[in-house]
């Protein structure tokens, strides 16, 4: 999956026109990438959603402000953000699906401890030993 390529135009696109579609191909082939890897990690997850509100959306937000200037079509920049945003969801939908597999691995885990430890006939647990003092010299 990508984001639409530039469309084409009669003059070429300024530099800083390329540096915001160069840096949002970016963005969205990772997360897309690594959301479709089949391998995820939640923490992972949330750095790629990070990446589409604090650096994806503010490109957005600039290329469609100087739009007209640049001659760039605002239904680019719209198609874009749709692509933005139907990514950022499935990230949502996948990061929570991660976390709610790693918290039932959690309390399974946890859950055959307490059952091994509930079938030990004789249960010792540690007792204080008293104060314990340190010296200063």
């Amino acid at each position: 999956m990508s984001i639409p390529s530039l469309p084409q135009s009669e003059r070429p696109w300024s530099i800083a026109v390329h540096t915001a579609y160069q840096k949002l191909h970016q963005i969205y082939c990772t997360g897309s990438s690594y959301v479709n890897s089949g391998s995820v990690e939640a923490h992972r997850l949330q750095q790629y959603g990070e990446m589409i509100i604090m650096d994806a959306y503010p490109l957005l937000l600039l290329l469609s402000e100087t739009a007209r200037l640049e001659g760039l079509p605002l239904e680019w920049i719209d198609n874009v953000s749709t692509d933005f945003t139907a990514l950022l969801a499935l990230i949502d939908e996948t990061w929570m699906q991660a976390k709610d597999e790693y918290v039932k691995h959690t309390i399974g885990r946890n859950y055959l401890k307490y059952q091994f430890s509930r079938s030990a006939n004789v249960v010792s647990l540690p007792q204080p030993v008293g104060p314990v003092y340190t010296t200063v010299t």
